[in-house]
């Protein structure tokens, strides 16, 4: 005859009442007074009573459903669970595989067993309503619990945070890219080549955990994580909470709470990037919704996000098409037939080079009437060249220095976890800090 116990705690819901050696010796206790020997007792240590996908209780039912367990001992009805109707139906699944459900307290008529499921779900209710409450306080005061990348817990006071150096370099770097053009996608490309450390990674460096465990990439960089760095306000000062929600206790599904429904602090932390950068990249996220425009790995069009359809009024998207009577040809179509087809629109196409050509035509007009000066617009033109191959150049400086400066405190921590030698140490940041001061000294003459 197989006899198993059954044990469960979850710190939310019993706090410091019980623990799971406790719930041990209960089960081995009832079952030498029931004349019984216990095969094995299955423990759940800190899992929801609510859900019914749990480590142990999946053990168990793979046993039940292999015939091998006879009778299940428990505490009491709401270690099985504290789901009022799941908690029935899994008893009327007990008794369908023809296992004994034995309890040491509680109601002992199967008749009465409905009210005790429906009081722990009570119970489990009421808690979690007190529990959405006190979050609820926490949030209107600003207190931060959950830091986001680029930050770390204050160790002199745990509802507040500062500034993670290492990650806010990488913050920073993020945002200078986005700025000179690089689409989300690029600078993922960019930081993986670069092995810069992502937040789930930081995140284990920091506190011990970071990923949950079917996770597999963690060490990757997408480009929605970079689109939610730069959009994310925390780094020029402001704490959100309440930004999510569920609708029923350990719901899985995530619900986004509107903008005007959050709870907004200004200026409470540290700042990392400026707001004038930050409102910077929020424009050109929006401008490239208004125009249609994405930052690919090739050149963006020149005319994209200017010519528009005289049909349907979108823009017009570049594309290429060869053929072997005309070779390779680059053209503009309508947006909306490229995406939905003709049902919606017709091709409205233009080659490049006829663009072009009108393009010309009107500048030819314009200067032989006498409206433009081209002389004018070659000054411009080159002074505009200048500077910006100027900036391009002290922006890569700059960039090549942060990298420079984040592998010298990569050996540091490689030093640190007993990876690398010290002589190795030496011998990489001695030639690393030499390559920083060439950097430092040509950005300064730049």
């Amino acid at each position: 005859m197989g006899v198993y116990g059954y044990i469960r705690i979850s710190r939310d819901e019993d706090g410091s009442r019980d623990s799971i050696e406790s719930q041990r010796n209960v089960i081995r206790v009832f079952a030498e007074e029931s004349g019984l020997m216990i095969d094995d007792i299955i423990e759940d240590n800190n899992v929801s009573g609510y859900t019914y996908d749990r480590p142990g209780l999946n053990e168990l039912n793979e046993l039940i459903d292999e015939g091998k367990v006879d009778i299940l001992l428990a505490k009491d009805l709401s270690r099985i669970g504290r789901h009022n109707a799941k908690t029935l139906l899994y008893i009327e699944h007990l008794e369908e595989k023809n296992v004994k459900l034995m309890l040491k307290s509680g109601y002992q008529d199967e008749n009465l067993r409905g009210i005790e499921t429906w009081y722990n779900e009570m119970y489990i209710r009421d808690l979690s309503r007190k529990t959405k409450e006190a979050l609820r306080v926490k949030a209107k005061a600003g207190e931060v619990h959950i830091t986001n990348f680029g930050y770390k817990k204050d160790p002199n006071n745990k509802v507040k945070c500062i500034i993670d150096e290492e990650s806010a370099e990488t913050v920073k770097i993020i945002f200078r890219l986005f700025i000179e053009g690089n689409g989300c996608t690029k600078i993922a490309k960019y930081l993986n080549g670069h092995k810069v450390t992502t937040p789930a990674i930081r995140k284990q460096e920091l506190y011990g955990y970071g990923w949950k465990k079917e996770w597999t990439l963690k060490e990757v960089w997408t480009g929605g994580m970079v689109s939610r760095v730069l959009k994310n306000d925390a780094y020029i000062g402001t704490v959100r909470r309440g930004k999510t929600r569920r609708n029923k206790i350990r719901d899985k599904k995530i619900i986004e709470v509107p903008i005007e429904e959050q709870y907004v602090h200004k200026n409470m932390l540290p700042i990392i990037i400026s707001k004038e950068t930050f409102e910077a990249v929020q424009m050109i996220f929006q401008k490239r919704v208004t125009n249609g425009v994405k930052a690919k790995q090739k050149p963006i069009g020149k005319y994209t996000g200017i010519l528009k359809c005289g049909k349907c009024g979108k823009n017009l998207v570049i594309t290429n098409s060869t053929t072997k009577s005309r070779g390779k040809e680059t053209f503009y179509i309508c947006g909306t037939y490229n995406r939905y087809g003709s049902n919606y629109c017709t091709r409205h196409t233009i080659k490049i080079d006829d663009v072009d050509e009108i393009v010309f035509n009107e500048i030819e007009r314009l200067y032989t009437q006498g409206l433009i000066r081209l002389d004018n617009i070659d000054n411009k033109i080159e002074k505009k060249h200048k500077n910006n191959a100027n900036e391009k150049r002290v922006d890569r400086l700059k960039r090549e220095v942060e990298m420079k400066k984040a592998e010298i405190k990569n050996y540091s921590k490689q030093l640190a976890k007993g990876l690398i030698s010290e002589e190795i140490f030496k011998e990489m940041t001695d030639e690393a800090n030499q390559d920083l001061i060439k950097l430092e000294n040509i950005l300064e003459e730049a």
